[in-house]
């Protein structure tokens, strides 16, 4: 196989008969769907081979949940085939959550009814051999259930359970515990532990982790790459992906074209092939053109009938070569908050507890302005309760919090996208916010979010979750307080919105703290991790990578040396980390002063096209009125033109000295080191 082509049927032209293949777990042939004019998949081929691990990418909306749901058969497809390997049993996640009774290991365990068959029946005999004299038929048949039951394993089946469960982050007790005590994301958790215990032949995961904290995430990819059957992943985690795929399909316009490797060999090989594209591109506009001028030139002539029919009969014939879609992110850099006082935020003595269960107490802690600082730890470890503290969501029971000068905050989370007012359009609801950009940057914003055209017409009321969380997020972006505080921003939303925000708080000026389990998002921006631990923080200086480099030399100090148990930081590792800091500083304080002037022309030039483009449109509707080019106003005609042709000079060089102007700040803001 190619780096990358498009998916085509192996073999000849003539059918396959793969539901006895070794070498195919699945086989999608000319799969076709359609919802109205929009076509979804277009004669899509593609085939999982056995122990294979996949994944599906594509921006939202494209269809990938939907070709997971063609697939598993809960869904139809208009035409097409597709064909399981005999005996393979194929799962995925369930997204519809039903009542259930019983705790969460009964749960998780009832989802093998071979098992679940043999031990209700075994259970059975055991209540009439405890009841009734025991007859040689009822030891001999439980005696044959006894040793199925052990054949598939059933009595592994609970220590199992328990062990799937709690590297999903399922203490012993929450384990017992009923399971419709728990929220919405607990119990997705037990579904996938219930499809894990399972062991099917494929596993097809629609973003798997996005109810997991980092450490159920780490634990869920140590246990999928140890699977052996074949996988099928929909993520938008991309260090998720790189850890486990082989192979990228990509989701593009109705059709799939496969990549060998993981996602940055994709990203690679996709501009690899998005150049050859183009390239093939121009080469064929150009001979359509020369086509097209012969049989434009001989038409008339009976001397060239012939050759101007076949030339007309090439182009009916020839296939048009499809560029890529373009998935650049719009160029545009993000309103900054108000600076603030040196601190931003802090915390004295702080009590805090849910009735018997003490979560803080006698807290302090204290964070600094521009410090991007990540929550990291166990679940129940108190990261959700401090993020909520410092946004003023719930009150402390005792002590201080205190807002730095001028500090204003903003929370995230997911839930608060459904707080947003359904009758409103997402530009209305853009610009309730937003009274100080106009029209112009906030679709630009918008469309950083991947609501461009009428789309930022839509009524909020039609939007899926992953739209609203979109929304939501340009909004808090387009006025930013000081202080913003994100819980998991990242669900739903894909590969491209991800690389968007990521980039935003990069740019960000203000001080961030975030709770996420994406570790490549994390990567892009933070700056502190913030280590939760039942009631206490402890703090690493850096990004997550650098932080799980310094818990592996911590670990290794630990089993090299049992007895430490605290690994104090050297005077010399002080004396780096201030120099460090001490760069650091000068260097966005160089970068910064580059910067002010650019910015601020910058925001003239904007101001300026601003006021162009208004005046603009007051001609263009003149000039759509009738009545000036009656006779009697020929004099208006012409100055209005006159106008016109002014304004459209204008434009133009507004525009050309902004993108100059963007194109240096880029410039200096993607380098490392300042300019001199």
């Amino acid at each position: 196989m190619r780096d990358c082509e498009k998916l085509s049927i192996p073999g000849s032209k003539k059918e396959h008969d793969f539901t006895n293949s070794k070498t195919v777990m699945i086989y999608l042939q000319n799969l076709h769907k359609q919802f109205g004019p929009k076509i979804i998949f277009k004669n899509v081929n593609f085939h999982l081979r056995p122990g294979e691990r996949v994944g599906l990418v594509g921006e939202n909306g494209t269809g990938k949940t939907t070709l997971f749901r063609i697939i598993m058969k809960t869904e139809s497809s208009d035409s097409g085939k597709i064909i399981f390997r005999k005996g393979a049993q194929a799962a995925t996640l369930e997204q519809e959550l039903n009542a259930y009774n019983g705790s969460v290991l009964e749960r998780v365990i009832s989802g093998n009814i071979s098992l679940r068959t043999i031990r209700q029946e075994m259970d059975k005999l055991e209540q009439k051999m405890g009841s009734e004299p025991t007859s040689e038929t009822t030891t001999s048949n439980y005696g044959k259930l006894q040793y199925q039951f052990e054949q598939l394993n059933g009595y592994e089946l609970e220590p199992r359970a328990c062990a799937i469960l709690s590297g999903l982050g399922f203490s012993d007790k929450k384990i017992k515990k009923p399971l419709n005590e728990f929220s919405g994301g607990w119990r997705m958790r037990v579904e996938m532990a219930r499809l894990l215990l399972q062991n099917p032949d494929i596993l097809l995961l629609d973003e798997p982790t996005n109810h997991f904290d980092l450490k159920s995430v780490e634990w869920l990819e140590g246990f999928l790459k140890n699977y052996d059957g074949s996988l099928l992943l929909i993520s938008h985690d991309r260090r998720f992906l790189n850890n486990l795929v082989t192979r990228i399909i990509e989701l593009d316009r109705g059709i799939l074209t496969a990549y060998s490797g993981n996602y940055n060999d994709f990203e690679r090989l996709k501009k690899e092939r998005e150049a050859q594209l183009l390239s093939e591109s121009v080469n064929q506009q150009k001979r359509i053109t020369e086509i097209e001028r012969f049989i434009e030139r001989f038409r008339a002539k009976n001397t060239k009938a012939t050759q101007v029919q076949s030339r007309i009969k090439m182009l009916n014939k020839m296939e048009r070569i499809e560029t890529m879609t373009d998935t650049k992110t719009v160029g545009f850099r993000f309103p900054q908050p108000v600076r603030t006082g040196r601190i931003s935020m802090e915390l004295d003595k702080i009590d805090k507890s849910y009735g018997d269960n003490i979560v803080y107490q006698n807290f302090s802690i204290r964070i600094d302005r521009g410090w991007k600082v990540a929550l990291v730890g166990e679940n129940g470890a108190g990261k959700s309760t401090l993020m909520k503290l410092l946004a003023g969501i719930i009150s402390h029971d005792s002590g201080k919090i205190q807002p730095g000068h001028n500090v204003t905050r903003s929370y995230y989370a997911q839930h608060l996208a459904d707080a947003l007012d359904p009758k409103k359009t997402v530009l209305e609801s853009m610009d309730e916010l937003s009274h100080n950009l106009s029209r112009t940057r906030l679709r630009t914003i918008l469309g950083s979010f991947l609501f461009s055209g009428d789309n930022v017409n839509k009524k909020v009321s039609v939007l899926s979750g992953g739209e609203r969380s979109r929304l939501s997020l340009a909004r808090m972006l387009a006025s930013p307080s000081s202080l913003l505080l994100l819980d998991e921003p990242t669900n739903h939303l894909d590969m491209r919105s991800c690389e968007v925000l990521s980039a935003a708080l990069a740019d960000y000026e203000g001080t961030l703290c975030i709770i996420s389990h994406d570790r490549y998002f994390l990567d892009g921006f933070v700056n502190r991790v913030w280590e939760v631990n039942r009631g206490s923080v402890r703090e690493y200086i850096g990004n997550y990578s650098e932080y799980e480099n310094s818990k592996t030399q911590e670990l290794e100090i630990e089993l090299s040396s049992p007895t430490i148990s605290i690994r104090k930081p050297s005077a010399s590792y002080f004396q780096k980390n201030n120099e460090r800091k001490r760069l650091e500083a000068e260097n966005r304080n160089i970068k910064h002063q580059a910067l002010k002037p650019l910015r601020s022309n910058l925001k003239k030039i904007e101001t300026q096209l601003e006021k162009v483009l208004t005046e603009k449109t007051i001609i263009e509707n003149k000039l759509a009125n009738s009545v000036i080019y009656e006779p009697r106003n020929k004099a208006q005609l012409l100055e209005t033109l006159s106008s016109q042709t002014e304004l459209a000079n204008d434009e133009k060089n507004l525009t050309e000295e902004w993108n100059s102007l963007s194109s240096q700040i880029e410039e200096y803001e993607s380098s490392s080191t300042p300019k001199n």
